[in-house]
């Protein structure tokens, strides 16, 4: 009954055996695992190993965490070992859930509340089309990348810079993480092998001689889109939810809506959420945006939404320069990492 632990255990007692151990002076003892990316230093070899195992313990847990099934891990033909891992897999996915009540029967809308389509309708913008629903599992692998990247943004920033090169380039890209810390190349590594896994990287590898990635992009459409944007799309959508739901406030959130302005001007809404009788609207970039922020302020206008209402999410975006812009623009400009917090802060009517 208990063959998935021992699958664990003898998971952790393989890697360890392929653990590198060296006396890099007096007093100073290293130990690293080049294929997970994990380094470690202690005052003597006892204690290096003992620090290894436990970053190797701590990598597996947050990789389980997130859904990614290490290299060694995969099921090959062994029904119980498969009902372990996927129930695993499955408890951290609910105990990273927010709690949300059970759905009640619909009820008749209350008098004075409204869908987004129907607001929209009421401002003269016409939804041309909506976004077709993705498959529930294609959902949940695209939710689980946006996520990841999403929150670990700082310790993965060099490598979505050159995944976005490879997939201009449709090249192999290289990556060296000689002066990255010991977070950016686990982030790094263990984004990689997730990337892998679901066919975004056609080619992988990671060189711990050299502490260097070298990898391609898939060139398919729907992964070029994801990555190029989309993700940040679905990021501030997912977090928007998770938010909205752990205060059991009513609400609705729309993504990727294609829609005629009354001019007939077509443009595609990243993010509209309706929380209660309110409206807010983001759109998120994760390239140049210089082109792009006079046409959102103008639109801002059409959608009839004050600057608290309305937000402009730019990747990586500093706080002060963010401020700077949404003086001169009318618009709540926030990085991926405030964007929350700001809305929030819009929700309590306390916003800047």
């Amino acid at each position: 009954m208990l063959e998935g632990v021992g699958a664990i255990t003898r998971y952790l007692e393989r890697a360890m055996a392929q653990a590198r151990y060296d006396l890099l002076g007096p007093g100073r003892f290293v130990a690293e695992l080049p294929g997970v990316g994990l380094r470690v230093e202690a005052p003597h070899l006892e204690a290096a190993r003992e620090a290894l195992r436990e970053a190797l313990e701590a990598w597996l847990v947050d990789a389980l965490r997130s859904g990614i099934l290490p290299p060694g891990l995969e099921v090959q033909g062994d029904p119980r070992r498969a009902r372990f891992l996927a129930l695993a897999g499955e408890m951290w996915r609910l105990l990273e859930e927010e709690p949300s009540p059970k759905p009640l029967p619909e009820a008749p809308r209350p008098k004075g509340a409204f869908t987004l389509e129907e607001w929209l309708k009421e401002r003269g913008i016409q939804v041309v089309r909506k976004p077709e629903p993705e498959d529930e599992e294609k959902e949940k692998v695209l939710t689980r990348l946006a996520l990841f990247l999403g929150d670990r943004y700082p310790s993965l920033e060099k490598l979505y810079e050159r995944l976005k090169q490879s997939l201009s380039t449709k090249r192999q890209f290289e990556l060296s993480l000689a002066e990255a810390t010991q977070e950016e190349i686990a982030n790094s590594t263990q984004f990689c092998t997730l990337l892998k896994q679901y066919a975004f990287l056609t080619s992988y590898h990671y060189k711990s001689e050299e502490r260097r990635i070298r990898a391609k992009a898939s060139t398919e459409g729907f992964v070029q889109n994801f990555l190029t944007g989309g993700w940040l799309e679905r990021y501030v959508a997912e977090r928007l939810r998770k938010y909205l739901r752990s205060k059991n406030l009513p609400h609705e959130v729309a993504v990727g809506y294609q829609v005629a302005l009354p001019g007939g001007e077509a443009m595609e809404l990243d993010v509209l959420a309706r929380v209660g009788d309110r409206v807010y609207w983001f759109e998120a970039k994760t390239g140049e945006f210089q082109a792009h922020i006079a046409k959102y302020a103008g639109l801002k206008k059409v959608l009839g939404l004050s600057q608290k209402e309305s937000f402009l999410v730019l990747l990586g975006m500093d706080r002060t320069r963010a401020k700077e812009l949404s003086a001169l623009h009318g618009l709540t400009v926030v990085s991926q990492a405030g964007f929350l917090e700001a809305f929030q802060e819009a929700l309590e009517g306390n916003g800047p």
